[in-house]
């Protein structure tokens, strides 16, 4: 994904000035949902749009440093279980 739309693939460092980019768009679009006024319809496809582009930039990001992310967040919790959580 990473090569097919021109993104860098080699500075790991560009690619997290992404995802928090994107993370930003989301929390924006959460903020939509606690007060200003939009209509429900446009409220949910905004939050969907930009979980979606969060999860992208950052399966990029894991694709660039060889990390297998269903791998590493069924060891996470794994982990997160054995966790006593207060």
């Amino acid at each position: 994904m990473n090569k097919q739309r021109g993104f860098n693939l080699t500075d790991p460092s560009k690619k997290l000035v992404m995802l928090l980019e994107e993370a930003g768009e989301l929390a924006k679009a959460t903020r939509k949902i606690a007060g200003l006024k939009f209509t429900d319809t446009t409220m949910q496809t905004d939050v969907r749009e930009e979980l979606a582009d969060v999860q992208i930039v950052l399966l990029g990001l894991a694709s660039m440093l060889d990390i297998d992310m269903f791998e590493a967040v069924k060891e996470k919790e794994a982990k997160n279980r054995k966790r006593e959580w207060k």
